[in-house]
C-alpha cells in the first residue's frame, strides 16, 4: 500500500525539528552524524522519495546550495550595537559558533512595540529576511514581554541571552548574577568592611537585579561576621554623570556611618564612583574599597585597578548557539536555564 512520507512525518516519528531532518537528507551540515544516521535509516524504511543517495557533503555543495543556507536572527538593542565592553563580545562568541556550524546570521534591531497586532510579527522584527530559512532566533538582553510573546509565536526555537521571562516556555543563557553580587559582598567583607554601599540601576536589567540579590544575600550570609551594614543607590546608570548626585547624599551621612566598601553592578559604574571619590580627595583602597562586576578591557587599567567579577562573555554567545542546536535536534526535550559561573579578580582597588 503506497502512502505519503513527508519531512514532517519522519520529523515527528524520530522527534527531531523539520530542519534537523531537513539538513540530514540533503548533507548538509548542522546535524552530527549519529542524527543522520536515523534520520535516514527511517527515511530508507518508510519509501520516503528523496535522492538521498546524491546526498552531498557540505564541502562539495553547488553555489544554488548557498542561497538557502539556514541562518539565526539574532534580536539586540541599536544602543547595545558597538558597545565593546560586553554586547559586541557575547556577538564575537555567537558568531563564531554560528561559522563553526556552517550558520549565516542576520542581525537586527525591532520596535520596542509591536503593533498593529493583525500584522504578522515576522513582518514587524524582520520585514527584509527570507524566513523560511530562519532556523531560530536568539534575543540578546531585556526586551518587552508582549515582544517576546510574538516572537514566540513564530514557532521557531527561541533562546534569550542575559534575560529571563517566566512566562515563556523558552531556553536561557545567562550568567549566575546572583552569586556574582554575593561574591563581592562577601569578599569585600573579608577584607575587613563593615558597612557596604551598592550602586545600581535595576530598571536597566534583569541581570543588575539578580546582582543587588546576590549583594544582600551575600551580607546576610552565616559565613561573615554579624553587624555589617548594606546602603543602596539606584542611579540613571545610561544618562552618566550621577557621581556628583551620589556624593552629596553620601556627605549627609555621618562620617563614622559611610560606607567602607563599594559594589558597582558593574565595571562602569565602579570606575565612574571610583574617579569620583578620587576626585573629591578619597583615597583608595586606604579609605574605602571599590569592586565591580564584568571585567571590562579598562577594569585592569584603571588607577588603582579595579576589582571584579570575571563574567565570560564569548563563552555566552557560544553557549547561546549550543541551546539553539539542543532545541533544533530535540525539540520536545524540557526548557532548560543555561547559567555560566563567575570568578574573582582581585586588584588593587579592593
Amino acid at each position: 500500500m503506497s502512502r505519503k512520507v513527508s519531512i514532517q512525518t519522519l520529523a515527528d516519528q524520530l522527534g527531531l525539528s523539520k530542519y534537523a531532518v531537513s539538513r540530514a537528507l540533503s548533507g548538509k551540515s548542522g546535524v552530527s552524524e549519529a542524527t543522520r544516521s536515523r534520520v535516514l535509516e527511517l527515511a530508507r524504511a518508510s519509501g520516503y522519495r528523496t535522492s538521498i543517495a546524491m546526498a552531498k557533503p557540505d564541502n562539495q555543495e553547488s553555489p544554488d546550495d548557498n542561497r538557502e543556507a539556514s541562518f539565526v536572527l539574532i534580536c539586540m538593542k541599536q544602543q547595545n550595537r558597538g558597545e565593546p565592553n560586553y554586547w559586541e563580545r557575547v556577538l564575537s562568541g555567537m558568531l563564531a559558533a554560528c561559522e563553526e556550524r556552517g550558520w549565516l546570521h542576520a542581525i537586527v534591531s525591532p520596535p520596542q512595540e509591536l503593533s498593529p497586532a493583525d500584522v504578522p510579527a515576522e513582518q514587524l522584527i524582520a520585514p527584509h529576511v527570507h524566513w523560511d530559512q530562519c532556523i531560530g532566533i536568539i534575543v540578546m538582553g531585556a526586551f518587552p514581554y508582549p515582544l517576546l510573546q510574538r516572537m514566540a509565536a513564530i514557532q521557531l526555537p527561541l533562546v534569550l541571552v542575559d534575560h529571563q521571562e517566566p512566562l515563556l516556555q523558552c531556553d536561557t543563557v545567562r550568567h549566575d548574577d546572583v552569586n556574582a553580587g554575593a561574591t563581592a559582598s562577601t569578599f569585600l567583607q573579608s577584607q575587613h568592611c563593615r558597612r557596604i554601599g551598592f550602586i545600581t540601576d535595576d530598571g536597566r536589567s534583569a541581570s543588575f537585579l539578580q546582582r543587588r540579590i546576590g549583594v544582600q544575600l551575600g551580607v546576610g550570609g552565616d559565613f561573615l561576621q554579624q553587624g555589617t551594614t548594606l546602603l543602596e543607590w539606584q542611579v540613571p546608570y545610561e544618562r552618566g554623570h550621577w557621581g556628583d548626585e551620589v556624593l552629596k547624599s553620601l556627605e549627609q551621612i555621618p562620617e563614622d556611618e559611610r560606607p567602607d566598601g563599594w559594589i558597582g553592578a558593574n565595571d562602569d559604574i565602579a570606575l565612574e564612583w571610583m574617579e569620583t571619590l578620587q576626585k573629591h580627595g578619597y583615597s583608595i583602597p586606604e579609605d574605602c574599597r571599590v569592586i565591580g562586576i564584568d571585567n571590562v578591557w579598562g577594569a585592569s587599567l584603571s588607577a588603582p585597578p579595579l576589582t571584579t567579577i570575571q563574567l565570560s562573555k564569548e563563552e555566552l554567545g557560544a553557549r547561546a548557539i549550543e541551546a539553539l542546536e539542543r532545541r533544533l535536534h530535540r525539540p520536545g526535550a524540557p526548557v532548560e536555564t543555561i547559567m555560566l559561573s563567575t570568578r574573582l579578580i582581585p586588584r588593587k582597588s579592593a
